[in-house]
C-alpha cells in the first residue's frame, strides 16, 4: 500500500507546486502591469538603451559580494563546527537561489539539510544559526528606524507597518530568548504547546528534544558577545555592499542619488521581501522599488523604473548562474534541490 501510494503523493506534490507557481506568476503579472501603468514606459526604455555597461558590471560584483559576506557571517555562527569557506558560500547561495525561485521560501531549512548532508551537522543545531543569521538582517532596519527622528523622513503607512513588523519580530525573539535564559522549562513549554495539540505522542517525543536543543544552541550563541559583535560587523559590510549595488545600478541608468537615500531606500526594499513573493520576484521588485524610491524619496519615476527593469533581469542571471554553479559544486541538480525544498517541511529535525 505504501509503495502504491508513493506515486500519488509525488503527483499531489507536483500539482501543489504547479498551482502555487501559477498563482504566483498571475500575481506577478498583475504587479508588473501595475508598475508599467505607473511609469512612462518610453522614457524608461530610453534610459535602458543608454545603459553604462561599466557600472552594470561593477554592481554585479557588489550584489554577489553581499551574499558572500552573509555566508561568511553564517559560517562564523556555525562554530565550533568548521565548514570550509567555499562550501558555506555554495550552500548559502543555493538557499538564496531557491528563496528567489520559489513562491514559498524554503531555502533556510535547505541550508540545514545540505549542511547535514555535507558535514553531518544536526539540523536542530544549524537551524539556530540560520535563525540568528536571518535576525541579523533585520537589525539594519531597526537601527534606521531609531535614526528616523534625526533624518527628517516622513514615511507612509505601508512603510511604517513594514518597519514596525520587523521591530516586532526582533522584540518577540528577544522576549523568547530572555524567557529561555530566565526560565528555560517555561519557555520550552510555551514553544512546544502548539505541538501537543496537533502531533501524535510518538512524533512529539522526537520533536521536543530537537526544540530543546534548538533553544539551547540559540542561548549559547547570544551569550557570546564577541561572536555577536563579529556577526554585526559582517552585517554592516553586507549592508554597505547592498547600498553600493543600488548606487551603481542607478548610476548605470544615469541616475545619481545621495548615499542616505540609497542606504534607507534599499534597506526598506530588502525588508519588504520578508514576505512571500511571486516566483523570481516577478513584478514585486519593480513595484516595491518604485513605491519606495519614487513615492518616498521623490526620485524620478522613469529613472527608478529603468533601474529596476535593468537590475531585475541582470540579478536574475547572476542568481541563476551562481546558484547552478553552486549546485554543481555540491553534487546536486536543480531538480533534486527543488525536491529538497519541497519536502523540507516534512523532514524531521534531527
Amino acid at each position: 500500500m505504501e509503495v502504491a501510494s508513493a506515486p500519488r503523493i509525488r503527483i499531489a506534490r507536483v500539482r501543489t507546486a504547479a498551482l502555487r507557481t501559477a498563482i504566483g506568476l498571475a500575481i506577478g503579472a498583475v504587479l508588473t502591469l501595475t508598475f508599467l501603468h505607473m511609469v512612462n514606459v518610453s522614457a524608461v526604455f530610453t534610459r535602458i538603451e543608454h545603459l553604462t555597461v561599466g557600472f552594470a558590471l561593477l554592481c554585479s560584483v557588489a550584489f554577489l559580494g553581499a551574499y558572500a559576506v552573509r555566508a561568511l557571517r553564517w559560517r562564523r555562527l556555525l562554530r565550533p563546527y568548521e565548514v570550509s569557506v567555499p562550501r558555506a558560500i555554495a550552500i548559502y547561495q543555493i538557499a538564496t537561489f531557491l528563496n528567489w525561485l520559489l513562491p514559498v521560501r524554503g531555502g533556510e531549512l535547505v541550508k540545514c539539510l545540505l549542511l547535514r548532508r555535507s558535514d553531518d551537522i544536526p539540523v536542530s543545531r544549524s537551524l539556530a544559526t540560520v535563525s540568528i543569521d536571518k535576525a541579523m538582517d533585520l537589525l539594519p532596519a531597526v537601527a534606521l528606524l531609531a535614526l528616523l527622528p534625526f533624518v527628517g523622513l516622513n514615511l507612509g503607512r505601508p512603510l511604517w507597518i513594514l518597519l514596525l513588523s520587523a521591530l516586532a519580530a526582533v522584540a518577540v525573539a528577544v522576549v523568547v530568548l530572555a524567557l529561555a535564559a530566565w526560565r528555560r522549562d517555561l519557555a520550552l513549554a510555551i514553544l512546544t504547546r502548539p505541538l501537543v495539540k496537533v502531533l501524535p505522542g510518538g512524533a512529539r517525543t522526537r520533536i521536543e528534544p530537537a526544540i530543546a536543543l534548538f533553544v539551547d544552541t540559540l542561548l549559547a550563541l547570544v551569550r557570546q558577545p564577541r561572536l555577536m559583535g563579529v556577526a554585526a560587523l559582517y552585517t554592516a559590510v553586507a549592508v554597505a555592499l547592498d547600498a553600493l549595488f543600488c548606487l551603481l545600478a542607478f548610476r548605470a541608468v544615469g541616475v545619481a542619488l545621495p548615499l542616505p537615500v540609497v542606504l534607507y531606500g534599499y534597506t526598506f526594499f530588502n525588508l519588504a521581501f520578508i514576505l512571500p513573493t511571486p516566483p523570481g520576484q516577478v513584478g514585486s521588485n519593480e513595484l516595491i522599488g518604485l513605491l519606495i524610491f519614487s513615492g518616498l524619496f521623490g526620485v524620478n519615476s522613469s529613472g527608478v523604473g529603468a533601474m529596476f527593469l535593468f537590475s531585475h533581469p541582470w540579478t536574475a542571471v547572476l542568481m541563476m548562474t551562481s546558484g547552478l554553479i553552486c549546485l554543481s559544486v555540491m553534487g546536486l541538480t536543480l531538480r533534486s534541490a527543488l525536491r529538497l525544498a519541497g519536502t523540507a517541511g516534512e523532514r524531521k529535525v534531527a
